[in-house]
């Protein structure tokens, strides 16, 4: 069975991260509202993490003191699936002596680095992404550039598409250390650890890569903080700086017999 082909928003710090390959994890509070409103009385059940009819994957909640249960799907996938990676970007269309008109794609995250020349798309070819020695000024962009919000972005434009390796579901303040540095989180000057790029004043500055990343979780979080503690998706995920309607037929899907494990942390056992 075919597993359908998602997408999955970035902004860009956490974009130049994954071009630069430091970036393997994401967490995710998508689809875990309901369990997030009391999390403290909910547990997910190892044994309860069911494929579906559609090939979907989830897993089973059960309340501490009814003992009700809830079962609620990843809307990620599993292990095998494939996320297109929506960015804030911004193009306009050129006319090329040959005659032929080529859409040209530039990127908040990365502004001067494109990713390949003509023809790297197959049926899309006639997108054209700017490469680091690009002059903006030439392609009539302007300066500042004015970017599109990344939920905007047609799947043709997107240039990472992420392979989910692992699939689980634990409490946000279980990260560890090699998680917060999966997310992204980078030694910079001074001699502590911060989310790189990140202006954290006023005795702010995490002092590890845990508290970095939960100065960052907050940034993008306000509505769940890391204090709440709530229930996250936790991925984990190999790059690859290509679209995904390039990817060949191997890579692209993956049957349900072939399916990898998928882990639930902090279950009952």
């Amino acid at each position: 069975m075919v597993r359908k082909q998602r997408f999955i928003s970035f902004i860009p710090p956490l974009i130049q991260a994954l071009h630069a390959g430091h970036k393997t994890q994401t967490r995710r509070l998508q689809g875990l509202d309901g369990i997030n409103q009391d999390p403290d009385h909910w547990v997910p059940l190892h044994a309860a993490v069911t494929l579906d009819t559609t090939g979907q994957l989830g897993v089973a909640f059960q309340h501490l003191e009814t003992g009700d249960r809830q079962w609620l799907p990843c809307p990620y996938g599993g292990p095998g699936s494939h996320l297109w990676v929506k960015e804030p970007w911004a193009s306009l269309m050129e006319q090329h002596e040959d005659g032929v008109e080529r859409h040209c794609v530039a990127y908040e995250g990365t502004p001067r680095v494109g990713i390949r020349t003509p023809g790297c798309l197959g049926a899309v070819d006639h997108i054209r992404y700017l490469d680091e020695d690009t002059d903006l000024s030439e392609h009539y962009f302007g300066w500042p550039l004015r970017w599109r919000a990344s939920r905007y972005m047609p799947r043709r434009f997107s240039r990472f598409t992420l392979t989910l390796t692992q699939v689980r579901v634990e409490r946000l303040q279980e990260l560890r250390r090699d998680d917060a540095i999966a997310e992204g989180v980078q030694r910079v000057g001074g001699g502590l650890l911060r989310w790189e790029n990140w202006s954290v004043t006023d005795g702010q500055n995490g002092a590890s890569p845990e508290a970095a990343f939960a100065l960052l979780w907050n940034h993008l979080n306000s509505t769940r903080p890391w204090n709440a503690n709530p229930f996250v998706w936790g991925l984990s995920f190999t790059v690859r700086h290509v679209n995904i309607d390039a990817l060949d037929d191997n890579s692209r899907s993956y049957t349900v017999s072939s399916q990898p494990a998928l882990r639930v942390a902090g279950g009952a056992s």
